[in-house]
């Protein structure tokens, strides 16, 4: 490197930094060809992309890529589009406002930014949303434009077409509903919500088991889901209702050992006690149900037992990691439910009543105010083979 490249690299970057990039590029042999060149951000997909049926009768393919900096020095992405390499076209191009909402770094995924520090690592929160389900791809790659600070013996801007993944495009798995009657809230559904940013570094791995979970929340005949004091759990309408097998299964885990928490003002709790009270139900072909936080002793199921769909396996509670009564339910690949993958499912029927306001506007209206929340019944109607969205209001059969 010429002396007048390394006077405008100490004027540019601290010295230290400038130490490292010209230990890289000393150390790097001298290209083989024209298509070895620096890619400061190496792109790879998490897990394997799958995807479902929303409330509103669209696709969703939903899925993460992971950018990891191999420069000590910051690293900005200003695009990211992805690619269906079977029709040659682009399916998603995130740039802006878009980028922002949809990229945050690893351990940090409530924060939004499109820069990862040096030697750090970003992840883009991928939620492709498509016509139908004959425009999900077979297989897709992504095209990554990165800027780096100046002065480096790389461009200002950098072009890197990578993390190539094969689509899952079987169906999701059908099931029938967790509970029953009206008024059901879908809380934090794929894929919004703080399930879906969930990564959890278990056993030597990066899992996102709650990818596609719901928090179930429910409401009475007039829209409330708190008649009284809201630190009293009684006083949650939909405490102690009956949670419900989704299909006919076998069940490999039962837990009924734990406390309820108080509304509002929970105790902290281990690895081990987050999920609360819960069951899991092995539905064949590597797929598990997972239910949390149910009542203590309310479980009626235990390890080994079979049950058929609809089947009442427990009441639901607010037992274990958990803010306030309801039901958690995800579908997983392993017996885990932090320590394996998240699977998209959908309902095999349901009738949508409406849509919540934001969450926030909804605890102000029924907690601190008592009143009923308000819902939008715009689109209401019934609905087979979909998923629920967040705030979705949701009546399924009655038993």
């Amino acid at each position: 490197m010429r002396k007048g490249r390394l006077q405008l690299l100490a004027h540019s970057l601290p010295r230290a930094v400038v130490a490292a990039i010209v230990v890289m590029c000393a150390a790097t042999p001298a290209p083989a060809g024209a298509a070895d060149r620096y890619t400061p951000l190496v792109q790879s997909v998490m897990s394997t992309p799958r995807w479902f049926t929303d409330s509103d009768g669209r696709v969703h393919v939903a899925y993460e890529l992971r950018l990891t900096n191999g420069f000590p020095v910051p690293v900005t992405v200003s695009s990211v589009s992805v690619r269906d390499l079977g029709r040659r076209r682009i399916i998603e191009r995130l740039s802006g406002s878009e980028l922002d909402a949809s990229m945050s770094l690893l351990a940090a995924p409530t924060e939004p930014t499109t820069t990862v520090p040096g030697s750090g690592v970003g992840v883009v929160w991928f939620d492709i949303v498509l016509r139908g389900r004959r425009q999900v791809p077979h297989a897709i790659r992504h095209v990554l434009t990165v800027t780096v600070p100046p002065g480096l013996p790389v461009p200002g801007t950098i072009t890197d077409t990578g993390g190539f993944a094969r689509v899952d495009r079987r169906p999701p798995a059908v099931l029938g509903p967790p509970l029953r009657g009206p008024g059901w809230v879908a809380v934090g559904s794929c894929c919004d919500g703080p399930h879906r940013r969930s990564l959890q570094p278990i056993n030597g791995k990066l899992y996102l088991g709650q990818r596609f979970a719901i928090d179930w929340n429910g409401m009475d005949s007039e829209n409330r889901f708190v008649v009284g004091d809201p630190d009293v759990t009684t006083s949650w309408i939909f405490f102690a209702k009956p949670v419900t097998a989704v299909a006919d299964a076998r069940v490999v885990a039962a837990v009924d050992r734990f406390p309820d928490q108080t509304p509002n003002h929970p105790n902290p709790v281990t690895l081990q006690e987050a999920d609360g009270n819960h069951v899991i139900l092995a539905l064949g072909q590597s797929r598990f149900a997972f239910y949390a936080h149910m009542k203590p002793g309310s479980v009626r199921v235990k390890r080994g037992d079979r049950v058929r769909r609809g089947e009442v396996i427990g009441l639901l509670g607010n037992s274990g990691s958990s803010t306030g009564p309801h039901l958690h339910f995800h579908m997983m690949d392993g017996r885990s439910p932090v320590g394996s993958d998240g699977l998209p499912y959908v309902f095999d029927r349901f009738r949508l009543a409406g849509r919540i306001p934001s969450l926030d506007d909804t605890l102000e209206a029924t907690i601190n105010a008592g009143g009923p929340v308000p819902v939008n019944p715009a689109g209401a109607g019934p609905r087979r083979r979909e998923l629920p969205l967040g705030r979705d209001v949701v009546s399924f059969a009655p038993g």
